[in-house]
């Protein structure tokens, strides 16, 4: 996996970018938690399982190390301040765009929001996902986050298709 050890700090921010370490994953989780509970509050549907830590703790650790996943965090010194997940997937041979790129997440922990590090995360991920030769990156976004909305359209990426959900009674 062609990542970089450490992409340069932007010089007005401070703000490190890097590939997720064992080390990190504590803070990962306490850093999704945010992001489930205000999915949660969007629609029930989000609302975490009571042993959300500890499952969301090992689905990070088992991405780690992985050719088809990076997770990259940014960091302000020592204290990470968001994170995100990308993989790699391959569907059948009857797409043209097989080797497909996927953005499971990208959480920026609120009072640091508007700083750059949301766009320096993705375009990590990006960077990566271009040198394994995907040309097609995909991700959902809840419709009720608008913030979330207008920050994907931000950095190019547009509604193609339409995710829906039934309950069933």
């Amino acid at each position: 996996m062609a990542v970089p050890r450490r992409m340069p700090a932007d010089v007005a921010s401070g703000y490190v970018i890097r590939p997720a370490t064992a080390q990190d994953i504590p803070e990962i989780v306490s850093i999704w938690g945010e992001l489930a509970l205000h999915h949660a509050r969007l629609d029930p549907a989000f609302a975490p399982s009571g042993d959300w830590r500890d499952e969301y703790r090992y689905f990070v650790r088992s991405l780690l190390g992985r050719d088809d996943a990076l997770a990259l965090v940014g960091a302000e010194g020592t204290r990470l301040v968001g994170y995100a997940v990308g993989r790699i997937s391959l569907l059948p041979a009857f797409f043209v765009n097989r080797r497909r790129g996927y953005i499971h997440d990208v959480v920026i922990r609120e009072a640091h929001r508007r700083r750059g590090v949301g766009r320096r995360l993705v375009e990590g991920l990006l960077l990566w996902m271009r040198g394994q030769g995907v040309t097609l990156i995909e991700l959902t976004v809840a419709t009720r986050n608008t913030e979330a909305v207008a920050f994907w359209e931000r950095l190019g990426f547009s509604t193609y298709m339409v995710h829906m959900k039934r309950a069933l009674d």
